[in-house]
């Protein structure tokens, strides 16, 4: 009995499992169903999207294998876990080019000098990882080379941060418990599913934090563009390091299909020109990673992989934003010097340079610098570079190189990768060789090289004495159109920032918070400079001059330019007390701040060397300076402000002009340079020695320059005053412009001597037509004719002239004065643009003694022959002499000698090449030398009386001469 009640119970349990069976397999063929249905809907809107915008094109068959059998990105499904902690399962996504921006988009800027529309990242491309990337089958020299530890940034005194600050990206990839991306992060991601594919190819303990497993992504690129270089480059990183996170750059469509069919992961970044590609790819592609808080590590297809995984021995972020090799190990920057003997007393001047960066191996951090920085370096049609520089100069100019007039800089940091892993060409570094750079052109272009010579001993320094280059700064001051009368004189006003050119500028780390309570740390020894600038700075700014006793006249000369200018904010830092009662005399506000040099002397370079404590002091109250050496005269107001107009206008004699700012306020650092035009003032290429690829700027000048008050600056001249307190033979220029340029290294430190990092500042370079020295002023401006006529009383009135390449500094400054702030026309043209009046040299050469050359020259002449037509004329007409001065008595003869009241004398022609080419006679009686020239041309050409104009060489003074 119970036997069968058993018998009966399994039947039914039997009948029970098969219906429940049945039931379950028709729910689960009903999903599958229903699933399959809407992949192969998703898949085909897919497909009709990528190939209808020309992205991410793959093959139908290829779509269905990697898009779908494991889920887009986007979806829910996990997928297999790898033994790396990520996904097993390939995963890829594509986009259409439709201009949305991205929630982290950039800030504002232009992208070409005639447009100012914001550049912003364009979201879409296409992104990679083949099925199974993560946990392939790797030999055992790579398992073993993808934890290899070669120890690159342990010793050292500079491996460290060297406690500066950069603006880092949190990493937003990683995905949430349930495998899908953060919505943070697929707001913010550019290219659609790279949240997902970076938190496939790094897993949390992979973050640029640190740990033990890979730090960044790296890119793999071709720098040649040949689609089967990038991905052998890539595939041969994942198969020789073991390396996971590797990902090909692909520029263009062939790249992609390539690397698909490679099995290697890729990723197409949009530049929003659709079929047209990015300028350079790898860092458009770099910009769309780094933005998601994953650093990278971009590598082409030339460089040599030692063995060990460099994404595990890259350095973590370490107060730099960007890492990697110069095209010369051991240069970290050099002072080049050059002579130019017609300058006579400023002969000599400086120059700085720094070798290319490489940017065939680059590492760059994930901060908010990098992304900006990168995304302008990879270009394309919603703006950025344009690609015309090859990408070595071009990283170069945009880490190293400061910005001027409308071009900015991201404000990016630099410092070199660790030697002993990562080296340049066939250097034997332990992890990494970077490949040969780029071909070097010169600035003056190609076939003016210098051969075999030029190669072993670099380029002649003084080549660059010859460049002769104006346009971006004159087109700068005349963009409002040409010089004309009264205030018609230029515009020297910042570019507004809507038509600037480049990255968005690094945000300025201000000591006191804008906003907040001002001055700052005005306790003990600064209690009285915080009360100073109370009273005088104007928007936490002041202009300040360094000065001293000995030097009284010129401070005089230079506050009557600055209350012509009307620049109320300015305090005299007076280093003794007779100057500071100079100043109460005279209602100057001032500072004194009683300070010693290292030699204790009180000349000017000695007195200059202590600017850099008191800015520094300025600087820690909050506010921002623009020192000015005393041998400056300003002509504008560079914080804007209103002024008269000189000279004034007869209609209108209080007219007065309102002054825009002339400070730029978005770098740290803005500084008025030595060079005279665009090529020299702005950077160049050089070759310095054995040929080493460089770029290369005239110095910057320390006696004026303007420091926000930012945590930057105020380490910046912290360093400088610690070096003029302690450096008995540095001259402040040299050491002020090295603290700007040279390179950062572990193994060196900063600066030419090493030390602790550098400041990190941003740098700007001031518009050399605006704020000029004075070789520019003599020797440049005053014969361009679009800036100046002296004859008609017109000319570009800049902001300051500092007399800083002559030495009649004081004489100079009253001529500059009587012309800009008085009104006398022309008066600078007594000056010769080497040392001396502009009549010395000329005036006083003479032929030789060769009598038969000074008859030639006689006879060459159209002025003398004019003068012995004139005298002959006289002859038959009954008049006996001319005169000079208003005197009679005067009457040269054809043969040289002449006659005058007060004794016999000479005359002829003054050499041409002694003359700058014009024709002037030289007139030599009573031991006084004079130069004579035809001020008149009209009158030279026709019969009756001639004048001329005498100057006398020994003072310049200048008398009438008719004949």
């Amino acid at each position: 009995m119970a036997s069968s009640q058993r018998v009966r119970s399994r039947r039914s349990a039997l009948v029970r499992l098969i219906l429940v069976g049945a039931l379950a397999f028709g729910v689960l063929h009903n999903l599958l169903a229903i699933h399959n249905k809407k992949q192969h809907a998703l898949a085909r809107s897919l497909a009709d999207i990528v190939a209808a915008n020309s992205l991410g094109r793959v093959r139908k068959s290829e779509m269905d294998a990697e898009l779908f059998d494991n889920n887009a990105f986007g979806g829910g499904g996990e997928g297999g876990k790898s033994d790396r902690g990520g996904s097993g399962s390939g995963v890829a996504a594509s986009a259409s080019t439709g201009k949305q921006t991205s929630a982290q988009a950039i800030s504002p800027v232009s992208s070409s000098s005639s447009s100012s529309s914001p550049l912003t990242p364009i979201r879409g491309g296409a992104v990679s990882v083949p099925p199974g990337w993560t946990d392939r089958q790797q030999s055992a020299g790579a398992r073993r080379n993808a934890e290899l530890d070669a120890e690159c940034s342990t010793g050292g005194a500079h491996a460290d941060d060297g406690g500066r600050a950069i603006s880092s990206v949190a990493p937003m990839y990683a995905t949430t418990p349930s495998s899908v991306p953060s919505r943070e992060c697929t707001n913010a991601e550019t290219i659609p599913g790279l949240c997902r594919a970076l938190a496939t190819l790094l897993p949390p303990s992979s973050s640029s934090s640190g740990g033990g497993e890979e730090r960044a992504v790296l890119l793999a690129f071709s720098s040649d563009g040949n689609p089967q270089e990038a991905v052998k480059a890539a595939r041969a990183t994942a198969d020789n390091t073991g390396a996971c996170a590797v990902i090909v750059v692909a520029g263009d469509e062939a790249t992609a299909i390539a690397a698909a069919a490679a099995g290697v992961p890729h990723i197409r970044p949009d530049c929003g020109g659709g079929d047209a590609p990015c300028h350079r790819p790898q860092f458009a592609a770099a910009a769309s990673v780094l933005a998601l808080g994953a650093d990278v590590l971009l590598v082409s297809h030339g460089v040599k992989l030692r063995g060990p995984n460099p994404l595990r021995n890259v350095p973590v972020p370490r107060g730099a934003d960007v890492e990697g090799i110069t095209a010369q190990e051991s240069s970290y920057g050099q002072v080049v010097g050059m002579h130019d003997p017609a300058m006579g007393w400023s002969a000599y001047s400086q120059s700085m340079a720094v070798p290319h960066l490489l940017s065939s191996l680059v590492l760059m951090h994930a901060t908010q610098e990098s992304v900006r920085l990168a995304q302008w370096l990879g270009g394309g049609a919603s703006g950025g570079d344009d690609g015309s520089s090859d990408s070595d100069v071009a990283l170069s100019d945009e880490l190293l190189m400061p910005a001027h007039d409308a071009r900015q800089r991201s404000g990016a940091t630099f410092r070199v990768l660790p030697t002993k892993c990562f080296k340049g060409p066939r250097g034997g570094g332990a992890v990494a060789d970077a490949a040969a750079g780029f071909p070097s052109e010169p600035w003056y272009g190609a076939g003016g090289g210098g051969g075999i010579t030029q190669r072993l001993s670099g380029e002649n320094a003084n080549k660059i004495l010859t460049t002769q280059t104006f346009d971006q700064a004159r087109g700068a001051v005349l963009r409002d159109g040409p010089i004309g009368d009264a205030n018609i004189d230029g515009n020297c006003a910042a570019i507004a920032p809507g038509e600037r050119v480049g990255p968005a500028p690094r945000p300025l780390r201000y000591i006191a918070t804008p906003g907040d309570e001002w001055p700052v740390s005005c306790g003990g020894d600064l209690a009285s400079l915080c009360d100073v600038v109370r009273r005088v700075a104007v928007k936490r700014q002041v202009l300040a001059a360094v000065s001293n006793s000995n030097i009284l006249y010129m401070l005089g000369l230079f506050l009557d330019g600055i209350a012509s200018a009307n620049i109320t904010n300015t305090v005299v830092v007076a280093l003794d007390k007779k100057t500071a009662d100079w100043c109460k005399g005279r209602g100057v506000a001032y500072y004194h701040r009683e300070l010693t040099s290292l030699t204790g002397s009180t000349d000017n370079h000695a007195t200059s060397g202590l600017k850099f404590q008191v800015l520094r002091e300025f600087l820690t109250v909050g506010t921002s300076v623009l020192l000015s050496d005393v041998d400056v005269v300003w002509m504008r107001n560079p914080f804007g402000g209103s002024r008269l107009v000189v000279p004034p206008v007869p209609s209108d004699p209080g007219r007065y002009h309102q002054d825009q700012p002339a400070i730029y306020g978005d770098s740290d650092v803005e500084g008025m340079t030595d060079g005279w035009d665009d090529v020299s003032a702005y950077g160049f290429e050089f070759a310095g020695l054995g040929g080493t690829p460089m770029r290369r700027l005239a110095a910057r000048n320390s006696g004026l320059f303007y420091l926000a008050a930012t945590r930057e600056a105020l380490r910046m001249v912290t360093r400088l005053a610690e070096r003029m307190r302690t450096e008995r033979n540095t001259w402040d220029q040299t050491a002020y412009n090295e603290e700007q340029v040279w390179l950062w290294s572990s193994n060196h430190g900063g600066g030419p001597a090493g030390g602790p990092a550098p400041a990190g500042i941003s740098t700007r370079v001031m518009n050399y037509a605006c704020f000029q020295n004075t070789k520019y002023l003599f020797r440049y401006m005053r014969y361009d004719a679009q800036l100046y006529n002296g004859t008609a009383g017109r000319s570009l009135r800049p902001v300051s002239v500092h007399i800083n390449y002559h030495p009649e500094k004081p004489q100079r400054m009253v001529t500059l004065i009587a012309q800009y702030l008085k009104g006398e026309r022309d008066a600078i043209s007594v000056w010769h643009w080497g040392e001396g009046m502009t009549f010395a040299k000329p005036c006083v050469a003479r032929p030789g003694e060769d009598r038969l050359q000074g008859a030639d020259l006689i006879q060459g002449s159209r002025l003398a022959q004019r003068v012995v037509d004139r005298v002959g004329e006289m002859g038959k007409s009954g008049i006996q002499h001319g005169t000079w001065a208003g005197i009679h008595g005067f009457k040269p003869r054809a043969d040289g000698t002449l006659q005058t009241p007060w004794g016999e004398g000479k005359w002829g022609v003054i050499p041409p090449g002694e003359s700058e080419g014009k024709d002037r006679l030289f007139v030599d009686f009573f031991s006084a030398k004079h130069m004579v020239e035809d001020k008149e041309q009209a009158q030279s050409g026709a019969a009756g009386e001639l004048h001329l104009t005498s100057t006398r060489c020994n003072d310049g003074e200048k008398v009438t001469v008719i004949l």
